[in-house]
This record gives structure tokens, sequence and C-alpha cells, in this order.
């Protein structure tokens, strides 16, 4: 097979209401499985930039490759990267994964990573997860010696690491087995603060020596930043970036954040960290 360099595109990007009008669209029309979006899962790519790594991006909640990727996989592959993607925690129908207990998705994802590098040929690859998939890169990483040898770089996107819902979260979890009583997936009492899965994720530092850390959120995510931001990730080494300290008008939501230009330049200084990019400020989806 010839091998293809990953050139600066042009991949098509999506707008977070765009994936949205299209998934609905594709649901009408009988279609199940998401699609892989523009640039990413070329297993014959050669990035450009110079010492880069392969990307694997970690969908979230409730998510698909496309839901979480059509902007932001398609930006990192115009910028000459190599970018990857799977499925975890259910399928990739669309909205379809991230819905199981999250001490099984981090298994499964451990699996499908370890598959991916081995058909790759590579040792090391940068991990950038959105939402519940940033907490399973921080969880694999901290908990698998294995995995954390393979990982450069470890990027979380609206990610609730602390849990989600503060002491309301930690409240339904006292109050009751919300998992049995709601029909609710089970990832959903997993991702509230205080989960059993999250005290551990938590206990002692979530950080491991060698592996650079970014976490990336906004004041207007009601899923990661409800009442105290818990995207923050406050050990030392760590970059935090919340987008109203860069681009005070930003309205970017807990899905928007992943969708924004503001958020593709921090993603893209932070894979790349021999080169400094201006940040730009613009309108963000609230989604």
């Amino acid at each position: 097979m010839p091998v293809a360099v990953a050139e600066p595109g042009p991949y098509p990007t999506a707008t977070w209401e765009q994936v949205q009008d299209e998934e609905t669209r594709w649901a009408q029309e009988g279609k199940v499985e998401a699609p892989t979006p523009p640039g990413v899962n070329r297993y014959d790519c050669v990035p450009t930039v110079p010492g880069a790594v392969p990307v694997v991006v970690l969908h979230g909640f409730a998510g698909d490759e496309y839901r979480a990727w059509g902007y932001l996989g398609p930006t990192l592959a115009n910028a000459g990267l190599c970018v990857y993607s799977f499925s975890y925690g259910g399928s990739n129908a669309m909205q379809g994964g991230g819905n199981g207990p999250l001490a099984d998705s981090a298994v499964e994802v451990e699996q499908k990573l370890t598959a991916l590098t081995a058909r790759l040929g590579v040792s090391k690859v940068d991990l950038i997860g959105h939402s519940e998939g940033g907490i399973m890169a921080q969880y694999i990483v901290k908990t698998d010696p294995d995995i954390a040898s393979g990982v450069r770089s470890v990027t979380t996107i609206s990610s609730p690491t602390h849990g989600t819902l503060g002491d309301l979260g930690a409240t339904l979890l006292d109050t009751g087995n919300l998992r049995d009583e709601l029909p609710v997936p089970p990832a959903v009492k997993d991702l509230l603060a205080g989960s059993a899965f999250l005290q551990e994720l938590n206990s002692g530092p979530i950080t491991v020596p060698g592996v650079a850390y970014t976490t990336i959120s906004s004041r207007f995510d009601p899923i990661s930043s409800f009442g105290q931001n818990e995207a923050i990730l406050a050990e030392p080494g760590v970059d935090n970036y919340v987008l109203q300290n860069l681009c005070p008008g930003s309205k970017a939501g807990h899905n928007g954040t992943a969708f924004s230009p503001t958020t593709a330049a921090l993603v893209l200084n932070a894979l790349d960290r021999s080169t400094v990019r201006p940040i730009p400020c613009q309108d963000d989806s609230t989604g």
C-alpha cells in the first residue's frame, strides 16, 4: 500500500450545529453507524509536523466518533497530524458510545489503544479526550504503567475529572442507587462527584511523570464547571486553560468547547510545543 503524506487538507470541518443536523438527518434515513470524521483513521498517514506522533481522540458520554470530532479531527489532520479514533462503552451507533460502566470502558480503551499502536507500529501517542473521554485518558495513564510508557501527552476538553454536579452529584449517590432507580446508563452514576471510579482516579496525583498534561474548559459548561471548575487539574506542570480567561466573550458550552477555534489552537500548541500559535477569539457554539 502506498504511503500517503498528511497534506494540509483540506478536510471539511463541521460546526456543532451541523453535526447535530447531520446526525438527525442520518437517523431519519435509517443510518445506524456514525461515520469517521474526514481526515481521521488514515492508516497510511505520515505526519508533516516534525516530531509528531499519532494523535488518538476519545469521545465522551453518549457520543460517537463524528459527534465528538467532526470539527477537531479534520482540523488536526489539516495541520499535518495523523489522527485516529475508535468507539468504546457501547458502539459507534450515533450517540451510542461511552454509556457503559467507566471501569469496563477503561479496559476496552486500553485494549483498543494497544491494538492501534501495534497496527501503527509506534511507541508513543498523544491522547485527547472530550468529556468522559478525557477521564478515560487520565485514568488509563495513571493506572496502567504499560499504557503510560506509550503516551506522550494527555489533553482533556470539558472533562469533569473531579465529578459532575459537585455536591448535588454526591448527594444523588448517597440517597439511593441512581443506576437502578432511574433509566440511565451506568456511566451516569460513575461520572457523578464522589463515585467509586472517580474516587480512585482522584486518590493521590492524577498526573504521571514524563507525560505532559493540558486541560481546556469553559465557564459556560454545566457538566464540568458546576459551581467550581471540575475540569481543572491543579497539579504541578499542568497547563490549565479556561476559554473565558483567553477570550472573555466566549460562550462555548460542554460540546461547543470541542468545536471552538480557540480550543483547536490550544490543542495544536499542546501537541507541538516547538511552535506557539496565536489564540483566536471568535463566536463559539453555546452547545
